[in-house]
């Protein structure tokens, strides 16, 4: 059946939560059902209706820091087109509690690529937060280090510098993080191009307010038109949309992943600021379920719309705002 290039939507999975590692199950029984609901992150009641089919999605984006759980159901996965965002920064568990060693993400990533080429492997080195456990030198290493590993597994790095959202202000006893000005973050950016250069990486800035276009780091976007036209060979929307958070270049999509349901509980999360509402949100997480966490409710609104457009305007359910 031949397909239109307006009757797609991209999947976002997801910017609030990682459901490659922890709600993998879940996410391939939407695929079987081919559909699910996502609840409204300004009203709780209202819930979407998504098509999962594979003729109304164009392009699944995962993002995760331990896609392992999900390797098992790629095959299930081939009627998809679809690639990774994999973050693999170079904190301990003071920041990142439950996220693989480095050494350990490394070799998970390039078995992934191996898998499925380096287009569909996008490299997270994001955010990044200085302190006296983690000074600009540190990072100057750790950074040269991933990036001669990753080398011929992915062609893009995308990072950003930590902002001061709700968590990170609620743990910021905990970071004591140091304020970069921007000559600062200007010779480690210089420095992280340089190094990623001569490994074939290009460097770009996730929602960056700074600008580092002249050492060659230009803003980039997570969900990449660009890439997704690649990988897809369809046509897809590359207009800002205007309910995008600022200085954010992607593609309109739709999030499918719920707040405060990450349980990598990493100190600068924006997503996941309520350990104890995250715990219990997990034991409500449910395979069967249409949503990501408990049920339909009785007071709960559903609205099905169809796609109109790969960048169909989905302004009541963007999910790139930040809190």
């Amino acid at each position: 059946m031949e397909r239109n290039d307006y009757s797609f939507q991209i999947i976002s999975a997801s910017r609030r939560t990682d459901i490659p590692n922890h709600y993998a199950a879940w996410f391939m029984q939407r695929i079987r059902e081919q559909f699910l609901l996502v609840r409204n992150a300004r009203d709780y009641h209202q819930v979407r209706k998504v098509d999962l089919s594979p003729g109304a999605v164009a392009c699944i984006v995962f993002w995760t820091k331990d896609p392992q759980p999900l390797i098992q159901f790629l095959p299930a996965l081939s009627s998809y087109h679809y690639y990774f965002l994999y973050t693999i920064n170079a904190y301990g568990p003071d920041i990142e509690p439950r996220t693989p060693p480095m050494g350990e993400s490394i070799d998970r990533f390039k078995a992934l690529a191996d898998k499925l080429g380096s287009d569909r492997m996008v490299w997270r080195y994001d955010p990044i937060l200085v302190n006296r456990s983690y000074p600009i030198g540190y990072h100057v290493e750790s950074f040269n280090y991933i990036s001669r590993k990753l080398e011929g597994y992915t062609d893009t790095c995308i990072t950003s510098f930590v902002d001061p959202y709700k968590n990170t202000s609620r743990h910021a006893a905990d970071l004591q993080l140091t304020e970069l000005d921007l000559p600062a973050m200007r010779r480690l950016m210089a420095n992280f191009a340089t190094q990623a250069s001569a490994h074939h990486i290009k460097v770009q800035t996730c929602a960056e307010p700074a600008d580092f276009d002249d050492l060659g780091v230009v803003h980039g976007s997570c969900i990449d038109s660009q890439r997704i036209q690649r990988i897809t060979g369809l046509h897809i929307e590359t207009a800002r949309h205007p309910s995008l958070r600022p200085f954010c270049r992607c593609a309109p999509s739709i999030d499918i992943g719920t707040y405060n349901t990450c349980i990598n509980l990493c100190k600068y999360c924006y997503a996941n600021y309520n350990e104890r509402l995250i715990h219990a949100n997990y034991a409500r997480s449910r395979s069967g379920s249409p949503l990501q966490i408990g049920q339909l409710e009785k007071s709960d609104k559903l609205i099905e719309r169809k796609v109109k457009a790969a960048g169909a305007q989905l302004a009541l359910f963007d999910t790139l705002e930040k809190p």
